[in-house]
């Protein structure tokens, strides 16, 4: 779908039988890949996290916060938002 250029990060945004996820990784010598996951059906943001080889660990992001109008670019308007407060 589409790059992103938050804080200096190169975000990569695809789209998902659910909806679209977001992912990026951080610097150093073992990355850690992170992803933010937007479910369209229940209209939610998921966390994961991962340090390669290991799985994901995935959690649920405050709906308070991550409040979205049900649209993909919507969707994407939170994540360009609120990306600069999650860990790069």
């Amino acid at each position: 779908m589409a790059n992103l250029d938050v804080d200096g990060r190169q975000v990569r945004e695809s789209s998902r039988r659910s909806g679209a996820v977001w992912t990026w990784q951080s610097d150093g010598e073992q990355p850690i890949d992170y992803e933010i996951e937007w479910v369209q059906d229940k209209d939610i943001f998921l966390y994961g996290t991962r340090v390669r080889p290991g799985g994901w660990s995935v959690s649920r992001l405050d709906e308070s916060t991550w409040a979205n109008d049900g649209t993909l670019e919507g969707a994407r308007e939170v994540v360009e938002r609120r990306l600069p407060t999650m860990p790069r």
